[in-house]
């Protein structure tokens, strides 16, 4: 028996999940990843407890499997993106710990540069420059440079607040002695001994310091504009790292071959393979990302990416992302509507005939409602108002929240309406929110049977890293996908109620935001 290893180390947990080659999961492990948070708004990872956790969690998986690490014959890493580290070249020793994707230490930084009278003139030059060249040739790069706007999800400002606030980062760059790396750049280059500097394509697009265009990084003078220097940033490999079979890439002794961002693992999982195919992960945020296919797309609210480059094969795709998600359950839970997910979904899956208390959930869409937890409105609240009726209006919510943007991009181009949505996360495992999702945008909604025992982003790395090894075939993870998927059916006779609630809600929402 040949078996494959996953290793998904997410926002809030590390997963390790074993599969053999008839795709069971003989072997699963999970727990908290540590984040500290030693200022408002800050959110680190130690470098250290990380990889002890993760060699941790590799080994309390092989144990539940019941095998040693030699009897593994591939491991494949998923990891968050965005989340990154400095350290020095020659004594390898980090300037700083992980800084998240979710860290807020450069907001300042951020509204700065927005107001910045030199960039925001060049930005308007630019944006000018593409109205009109846009609409003579339809150029993607200027599209996209139409709508840019610094934001907290990017690398740069947080790179510059280092810069202004650490004396020895600041000085390793003017010495050119500092190596940038995302959470896989540094896992891979303590795994190869140091001997690697390398990230796959689908971490380094999402970091806003690549150009999925030119597939590169950052021209060299707009680095040096902000004081950086282009060769701290590591080279961008295939997803597939059997090009480096001479260097011994290994984790708890076990072989690592493969490497992608979460969100493109769990894309692959779902078994988006072709274009205009797409999946909705519903956990910490949600994360709507759409196959476009072998060449970039833009389109309005939604960033291009690189989903993987496997063997040679390209997948480009765009994404949107709403961070309220993971946060909406949370904010439910405080105002006492249900105490845990198990009594949320009992909550939502007791039938009641609509009331005279239809009422609305809405939230702004430009923040997160852990940082505004106040921020939010029911719509239409009496007396006489029950908990289901208020539970079941915030998970109308994320149905709403997800077919606006769905309804932007079809407005923008009708062939991209997908006819399936595949989901993952947490939030997906709730009855009453997928085929809510079905009936509110008209699509298939599918989500695996035993998503509550697979991880997607570890059962897409382990698809991957089977094909990879031979232990897998194109058609194998076919089957797999078709004998296991549990389908949500739009029911139409709900459509015009749905589509009346939409419009309600839509309404409501730009009245109060």
């Amino acid at each position: 028996m040949e078996y494959v290893a996953a290793l998904d180390v997410g926002s809030t947990n590390l997963k390790c999940q074993i599969f053999s080659s008839k795709f069971d999961i003989v072997g699963s492990s999970i727990q908290e990843l540590i984040v500290v948070k030693p200022h408002h708004g800050w959110e680190e990872i130690d470098p250290e407890e990380l990889m002890n956790s993760i060699e941790d969690v590799i080994q309390k998986a092989l144990k539940d499997a019941g095998i040693k690490s030699n009897m593994v014959k591939i491991l494949g890493l998923s990891t968050q993106r965005n989340t990154f580290i400095t350290w020095n070249k020659s004594t390898r020793q980090c300037y700083h710990k992980f800084i998240t994707w979710k860290d807020s230490r450069s907001s300042i930084i951020i509204e700065k540069l927005n107001k910045s009278i030199l960039l925001n003139a060049c930005i308007k030059f630019v944006r000018y420059i593409s109205k009109i060249l846009g609409f003579i040739c339809s150029s993607k790069q200027l599209k996209l440079a139409k709508s840019f706007l610094f934001t907290n999800a990017q690398i740069l400002p947080k790179l510059i607040w280092l810069l202004e606030n650490n004396h020895d980062f600041k000085e390793g760059v003017r010495r050119n002695e500092v190596q940038f790396g995302t959470l896989d750049t540094w896992l891979l280059h303590r795994a190869s001994k140091g001997l690697l500097h390398i990230t796959d394509f689908s971490c380094a697009s999402s970091t806003g310091l690549f150009n999925v265009f030119t597939m590169k990084w950052l021209p060299k003078m707009i680095l040096q504009f902000f004081g950086l220097n282009n060769n701290m940033f590591p080279e961008i490999c295939d997803t597939n790292l059997s090009k480096y079979k001479y260097y011994d890439i290994h984790i708890s002794n076990i072989p690592l071959k493969i490497s992608i961002a979460d969100q493109s693992a769990s894309l692959f999982g779902t078994g988006c393979f072709l274009k205009n195919t797409a999946k909705v992960t519903m956990g910490t945020g949600m994360f709507l990302d759409i196959n476009c296919g072998q060449l970039p797309s833009v389109y309005s609210g939604f960033y291009p990416l690189v989903g993987w480059q496997f063997d040679n094969e390209m997948c480009y795709t765009v994404e949107a992302v709403d961070q309220n998600c993971g946060s909406l359950i949370s904010l439910g839970k405080s105002i006492g509507l249900y105490d845990n997910l198990k009594e949320l979904n009992e909550l939502s899956s007791i039938s009641e005939k609509p009331s005279v208390n239809d009422i609305l959930f809405v939230l702004p869409d430009s923040k997160s409602s852990k940082y505004n937890e106040d921020d939010y409105s029911f719509i239409g609240q009496t007396a006489i108002t029950t908990k289901v009726e208020m539970t079941k209006s915030i998970l109308d919510s994320f149905a709403f929240r997800i077919k606006k943007r769905l309804d932007k991009l079809h407005k923008e181009m009708p062939e991209m309406k997908p006819k399936i949505l595949w989901v993952d996360g947490g939030v997906s495992r709730n009855n009453y929110i997928c085929q809510t999702l079905a009936n509110t945008t008209s699509t298939v909604v599918i989500r695996m049977k035993n998503s509550y025992k697979t991880e997607i982003s570890c059962l897409g790395v382990a698809f991957m890293a089977g094909l990879s090894s031979g232990i897998w075939s194109n058609k194998d993870l076919k089957m797999f996908r078709m004998t296991t998927d549990e389908k949500f059916v739009p029911q139409d006779e709900n459509y015009i109620e749905y589509e009346c609630r939409y419009i309600r809600w839509l309404y409501s929402q730009q009245c109060i935001y």
